[in-house]
């Protein structure tokens, strides 16, 4: 009977350590399956984090060939282009040294995505920087393009109304000068009673008498008016002498000073005055001496007179 209730003891204990055997084996079992699917989701997650990785890197590759072209441009852009660089650079050195590792944690996977999404907005950061910048420096170089664009159109009425206001002025020289009638020259000798006779020849010739009308100017102010004889003898060449009152003039239409061989200060009050004018020196050569009339360097009046 004794024997019996031992064998049934041992019976028992031997099922309790089957028993408890086969539980420690079920819960080692689980632990080693559920680490295993851990692992697997580590790799398929990295792998899938590594091509991320690469694209984001080719795409910033891409983007640096573009924003290359904008540096030393704008130093606003220059400055936010080498800030963001260097941020990338070191998020892309980080998460590549985590990629790089033979095994990987969760932890440390966890870690990586974190620093992608940062690597990630980085890259669209200093994108929006150079767009940015860019339209700021494109509105820039329209405004300027503006003002130039103005400035040249100024400069062009500016021209408009120069050449205008010469114009002007040119009109108003014209209209100051004096329209000049009858203008006539003839060679003169005085006989002893003093009348003056008309002479055909040179030898006989003593004086040129220059006559002419001044006519009416409403333009003109009222006062002394300063007219110019030039007398042009058959060579060429301008008459002048010194200590008969000679001089230069500036012409119209010349750099230069002219010669002319008398002066005439006239009294003008707007009404036509006739004028009469004597020159008695270097008259002696055969031919034609011709006669100019200036006012203010125009000419208003010519004539001329053939001795011989």
């Amino acid at each position: 009977m004794e024997t019996n209730q031992n064998g049934a003891g041992r019976k028992k204990l031997y099922i309790s350590v089957i028993v408890a055997l086969l539980l420690v084996n079920s819960v080692s079992l689980y632990f080693l399956f559920s680490e295993n699917h851990e692992k697997t989701d580590v790799i398929i997650e990295k792998t899938a984090l590594q091509n991320n990785f690469k694209s984001l890197s080719d795409s910033l590759d891409a983007k640096n060939t573009v924003i290359d072209q904008y540096i030393g441009k704008d130093a606003a852009l220059d400055k936010a282009i080498a800030e963001k660089e260097d941020m990338l650079t070191q998020e892309k050195h980080e998460i590549a040294g985590l990629l790089h590792k033979n095994k990987m944690t969760g932890a440390e996977l966890a870690k990586a995505k974190g620093l992608m999404v940062e690597y990630q907005a980085s890259i669209s950061d200093l994108q929006a920087k150079v767009d940015a910048l860019m339209a700021e420096n494109q509105q820039l170089k329209g405004q300027n393009q503006q003002l130039a664009a103005d400035l040249s159109t100024e400069k062009q009425t500016t021209t408009q109304l120069s050449v205008k206001n010469e114009g002007l002025s040119k009109k108003v020289e014209v209209g100051s000068l004096l329209s000049v009638a009858d203008l006539s020259v003839e060679a003169i000798k005085t006989r002893n009673n003093g009348k003056e006779v008309q002479v055909k020849k040179a030898k006989a010739a003593q004086q040129f008498k220059i006559s002419f009308e001044t006519g009416e100017n409403k333009v003109i102010d009222p006062g002394q008016l300063s007219l110019y004889v030039r007398i042009i003898n058959p060579k060429g060449e301008t008459i002048a002498v010194a200590d008969q009152g000679s001089g230069t003039m500036q012409c119209e239409n010349s750099d230069q000073p002219c010669q002319f061989t008398k002066k005439a200060d006239i009294d003008y009050n707007q009404t036509n005055k006739k004028v009469v004018l004597y020159w008695g020196q270097d008259i002696k050569d055969p031919g034609t001496y011709k006669i100019e009339l200036y006012q203010n360097g125009h000419v208003i009046g010519q004539s001329a007179v053939t001795l011989s």
